[in-house]
């Protein structure tokens, strides 16, 4: 059906429009150079007939009220039936939408007024839910959101703002809420630990978004945050102690969690290591418990193993030859060229050296072909060829472990973590836990954090999804080597998007001078996440002291004559061939000291009163990066800053004391950290007369 104008109007018209017709559920609106089709949902269902001296023209105006269309030159007669024909149709085509409309308001305003009156933290997931079931249930009535408003005006008030996000609403309200629950909490938290929690540990315990990440700097009271954290969703009564899964890396620490939350909140809180957990699963889905292969336990027995395999493999020229071709060119932890080939193959070095690859080729999980991929696009193309030769060595070693553990029905953890994680994504294994919870996040590998989220994903759909509360430090990711990736840690909310991130701002352990030296040289790395890490104690005095390796002795005189009652000090080396000669005899000289040697590695979890890090020299510390080889295709993607996780690890040894650090080196061969602290004038004590051309070398 169709109303247009006459020749000559249309020629006066000038190239305005002179056609409307009716089609179907749109308008279509014709001028001498285009055709405009104009669905009813872009109408807001009103005409307005004008009449001019001659003519009648037709106006029609946009749902948003944001565009006008005329129709101009019309015959005037026929105007006002036809405008009346196309209202009718409109009303006809509206009426069976607002029907469903109306059908639909109850739900949409009562799930409006379920999440908004929520007495609670307001979670992402949630108030996605929500917009996207009101946007679907709007879209099912086939009306814009103006026009439904037009029809529906009380009730679209209310649904309008959801449909366009809301999102400074939620905020505000969570922060009221907040303000209000610290409040109500506070004598709580006050009394909760020894000290009481500061703001910031206040917020890290309260807020429950999808997935958390408490970042907590050296001393900054993580664990009392973890334990509280339990302790308030119980208290609150907004778990179940059986609801609340806690995750450690390891036993001892798993152990201590258990210990702590038993005493502080309850023990029927699961606590566990990610492999106890894995055989857990494994053991409730299969119904027995998974026999663990001993080369996965037992230290002596994974040496036995890996000597008796590579003499086998050394009996097959082939194999010999590959191996022999290899030592021509590159060195193997291990190899001494006048130890004979059985003395080779018992060397303790070399074992590690194969063992380390086979853990790093069980958490890959993938085949040679693609293996040698990635090799092809790894950035270091120097380290191509070596790459490859050594994974033609090391292949054949974790082929015949996997059918070791196949021949013996073993399953190493590697295997059982990544086994776990498939029954959880199956639906096989029904979790029960609501409140996920990660101590020492910054070490996550990701076959660890797939089994992670299939935790947080399970569950019953019309249930919330449990939330995920990770705390860690990517200032103190230092585990590369094991599988850890410091990127998992970094890329935190590009990974989950529905997080949020909480920093604890104040550190209890060392004093304001260490930490400004501290902060600041672990920050020099634009990747690691900013935070403004302030400590409790503050003081004036420098508290790092550079220090000549040979005063090392004469510096722990004056420290003993100084402190008359026991005092901690650590003696930390890179590794393990810094461990002084004179230790045992120092420690017999000033039992008070309380001397202590360990690598920067292990001394992660560890604080004294006074920290010495030793050898810190030009090619000892910072390392030089040893992982040239498959093993850095293996572990996570390198980083762009020049030593990046040497100075994560430089940093931690740091943040061990509480009073006073020393960096020692050889003043002809000082370590680029150290020329760094003095060229950059951090805030230290030189007692280290450097070379000058030495330090141009480095």
């Amino acid at each position: 059906m169709r109303l247009s104008a006459g020749w000559l109007a249309q020629w006066l018209v000038q190239g305005d429009y002179f056609s409307i017709e009716l089609s179907g559920n749109s308008l279509i609106l014709d001028s001498q150079t285009e055709e405009d089709v104009i669905p009813f949902d872009d109408w807001d269902g009103a005409i307005e007939v004008r009449r001019g001296v001659v003519w009648g023209s037709l106006e029609i105006t946009s749902a948003d009220q944001q565009y006008c269309w005329t129709v101009h030159g019309l015959p005037w007669h026929q105007c006002k039936s036809f405008a009346t024909l196309l209202l009718e149709a409109y009303r006809n085509w509206a009426r069976g939408r607002v029907d469903k409309l109306d059908s639909s308001l109850p739900d949409m305003l009562h799930r409006i007024d379920n999440f908004a009156g929520q007495q609670g933290y307001l979670r992402q997931s949630d108030h996605h839910n929500l917009c996207q079931f009101l946007t679907d249930s709007l879209g099912s009535t086939g009306l814009t959101q103006e026009l439904a408003g037009s029809f529906r005006p009380m009730a679209f008030e209310k649904i309008e703002p959801w449909l366009d996000d809301n999102s400074e609403w939620v905020e505000q309200n969570n922060q009221q809420w907040l303000a209000q629950e610290s409040e109500k909490w506070a004598s709580w938290f006050d009394q909760f630990e020894s000290s009481p929690l500061n703001p910031s540990q206040r917020e890290a315990v309260l807020i429950n978004q999808d997935h958390n990440l408490v970042l907590a700097g050296a001393g900054t009271g993580k664990t009392s945050v973890l334990v509280a954290r339990a302790g308030y969703l119980v208290a609150n009564q907004a778990a179940q102690p059986e609801e609340i899964l806690m995750l450690a890396f390891g036993r001892k620490a798993a152990q201590e969690m258990s210990e702590r939350l038993g005493k502080k909140v309850n023990d029927k809180i699961k606590v566990a290591t990610f492999h106890s957990l894995g055989t857990q699963i494994i053991e409730a889905v299969e119904g027995e418990k998974p026999n663990v292969s001993p080369l996965a336990l037992d230290e002596k027995a994974r040496e036995h193993w890996i000597a008796s395999l590579l003499a086998d493999q050394w009996e097959t020229p082939a194999a010999a030859k590959r191996w022999q071709k290899h030592l021509t060119q590159w060195r193997i932890p291990g190899f001494k060229a006048d130890n004979s080939m059985e003395k080779q193959a018992k060397s303790e070095q070399l074992a590690a050296w194969i063992w380390r690859h086979i853990e790093l080729l069980g958490q890959r999980g993938t085949n040679k072909s693609a293996l040698t991929q990635d090799i092809e696009q790894h950035d270091n193309a120097a380290s191509k060829a070596r790459m490859k030769s050594e994974l033609g060595l090391l292949w054949p070693c974790f082929r015949a472990y996997e059918q070791y553990l196949k021949d013996n029905k073993q399953i190493d953890f590697n295997t059982m973590i990544q086994k776990a994680t498939e029954y959880l994504n199956q639906g096989k294994y029904a979790a029960s836990w609501r409140f996920i919870m990660v101590d020492e996040y910054q070490d996550i590998s990701p076959h660890r954090l797939a089994m992670i989220e299939a935790l947080c994903q399970s569950g019953d759909e019309d249930k919330p999804r449990p939330t995920l509360f990770a705390v860690g430090d990517d200032w103190q990711a230092i585990y590369r080597f094991a599988g850890a990736d410091v990127n998992l840690t970094t890329g935190f909310a590009e990974r989950f998007g529905a997080c949020h991130i909480t920093e604890l701002d104040t550190t209890y352990r060392f004093n304001s001078m260490i930490g400004e030296v501290a902060n600041t040289f672990i920050q020099q790395n634009p990747q690691q996440l900013r935070k403004n890490l302030v400590s409790f104690k503050k003081q004036k005095r420098k508290a790092v002291t550079l220090l000549c390796q040979d005063l090392l002795e004469q510096e722990l005189v004056q420290l003993a004559s100084q402190n008359e009652k026991p005092v901690t000090v650590l003696l930390l080396g890179r590794n393990n061939k810094q461990k002084p000669e004179k230790l045992r005899a120092w420690q017999k000289q000033w039992p008070h000291l309380e001397l202590t040697f360990m690598t920067c590695h292990a001394s992660k979890g560890r604080e004294a009163d006074f920290v010495f890090i030793l050898d810190v020299n030009r090619g000892i510390f910072p390392a030089h990066d040893r992982d040239t080889g498959l093993a850095a295709c293996l572990q996570a993607r390198h980083e762009g800053f020049a030593d990046a996780e040497e100075r994560r690890l430089f940093y931690v040894a740091l943040s061990r004391a509480k009073k006073h650090v020393w960096i020692c080196a050889d003043p002809e061969k000082t370590s680029p950290f150290i020329n760094e602290l003095i060229e950059d004038k951090y805030p230290v004590m030189n007692k280290i007369k450097r070379n000058k051309k030495t330090t141009a070398k480095a």
